[in-house]
């Protein structure tokens, strides 16, 4: 099990300044979402409604292995209680030292079902998180 979550809203000013104005959605940042593509795990760094940023272990960088940029993946993300399955491509990649890696993912074939499954996944998450704090 990943270590007690922290799910925020952010200061979307932040990353405006960081560039992200090409961003179609704003994103939430998770800490404790899990992340799972084929033999890739980790966890989810921040979700939106049309990507993630993740970051994973499971294979070297220029392996030939599903998380490399351009490819399509399908993924897994969860709370414990709450999973979300969905396509992505991977837009972007850079490794982050001890064998992870940062991904930005799109997420593929976004229907209005899957949109609410990702805001579920969040509202887990915030839950978890509140009653972890309260414990």
């Amino acid at each position: 099990m990943l270590s007690p979550m922290a799910v925020r809203r952010t200061n979307p000013g932040e990353f405006e300044r960081a560039g992200a104005s090409k961003r179609r959605h704003g994103r939430v940042v998770c800490d404790g979402v899990a992340f799972e593509a084929g033999k890739w795990r980790g966890f989810v760094v921040d979700l939106s409604a049309s990507g993630a940023r993740v970051n994973v272990s499971g294979g070297a960088s220029g392996s030939g292995g599903a998380c490399e940029v351009g490819a399509e993946i399908e993924c897994e993300l969860s709370t414990g209680e709450e999973r979300v399955k969905a396509s992505a491509r991977v837009a972007w990649g850079r490794d982050e030292g001890g064998g992870r890696r940062l991904l930005g993912l799109e997420f593929m074939g976004l229907t209005e079902s899957l949109k609410r499954e990702l805001m579920n996944l969040l509202r887990t998450a915030m839950a978890q998180h509140t009653m972890g704090k309260s414990a």
